[in-house]
């Protein structure tokens, strides 16, 4: 079901803060647990020799999975349960804080969605490949790319694999934008008597595989790394119907104020 949404809310505070931002986030976490596991030390410790800097430095310490000696309150039977879950709470927020890092500086989403196939259209002579943001991040400078690669033989008469159009892209184009759920249409151009073209056109390929690549790099706000993707389809001369659909894209009636809420998107695919 389209249109997807590659980015949960925590993926998408993570990406989109600085690292102080998401260092203030946790430690104001173990802040509040300490806090709050405090004030059930002092509740247990009512009556007895413990003192509150004791409670609170040791409540701190626990907090921050720091070795510390055991507040004297083994007597109480619920001093060890209360241990236990503060204990508990303090290590899921260090695997969190510890994935929110490696989220941050070494982990990309996927970011593009792709039709499920091409289409062409027969009266502009056009190969058209469908593709939207699907990440609530700003994508800008998007630099696309597309290749030819078919299947060929070489002087030896062996199967080999050749670039078409001299292994220059057959598209080129950079979109300064790519908000998030607005499809982006690329049209290649066919000329005639060129490879695409037999394909498409005179369909007089004979037991042959080729392949569209799709390049596609771009900048994203607040990520230290550029975005590079790669998105592939493979054609087979004996059924291009698998990978082509001889007809125009559905249409989108585009929604300015929500782009998610455009009508169409239930038959993006088709």
């Amino acid at each position: 079901m389209h249109p997807i949404n590659n980015t949960s809310f925590f993926k998408s505070f993570i990406l989109k803060s600085s690292l102080l931002t998401i260092f203030i986030g946790f430690f104001s976490f173990y802040i509040f647990i300490t806090l709050i596991f405090s004030g059930s030390y002092m509740y247990l410790a009512d009556g007895s020799s413990t003192g509150t800097l004791d409670i609170l430095k040791f409540s701190i310490f626990t907090s921050f999975n720091f070795d510390i000696d055991d507040l004297s309150l083994k007597s109480n039977v619920y001093y060890f349960l209360i241990l236990f879950l503060h204990q508990i709470f303090a290590l899921i927020i260090t695997i969190v804080f510890t994935s929110a890092v490696v989220l941050k500086f070494f982990y990309l989403p996927k970011f593009f969605e792709f039709k499920n196939k091409c289409n062409y259209l027969e009266e502009s002579d056009e190969l058209i490949v469908t593709l939207y943001n699907s990440i609530n991040i700003n994508v800008t400078n998007c630099h696309i790319r597309v290749y030819g690669r078919e299947e060929s033989f070489d002087i030896n008469n062996t199967k080999s694999l050749i670039n078409i159009n001299n292994n220059n892209p057959i598209f080129e184009k950079i979109y300064p934008f790519m908000e998030m759920h607005l499809a982006t249409r690329l049209r290649i151009k066919l000329d005639k008597g060129d490879v695409l073209y037999k394909w498409m056109k005179e369909n007089k390929i004979e037991d042959k595989k080729l392949d569209i690549i799709i390049l596609v790099e771009a900048n994203v706000s607040k990520i230290d790394s550029a975005v590079y993707e790669i998105h592939k389809y493979s054609i087979d001369s004996k059924d291009i119907k698998k990978t082509v659909d001889f007809y125009g894209p559905k249409s989108i009636d585009l929604d300015y104020d929500d782009f998610s809420k455009s009508k169409g998107w239930s038959e993006f695919d088709e």
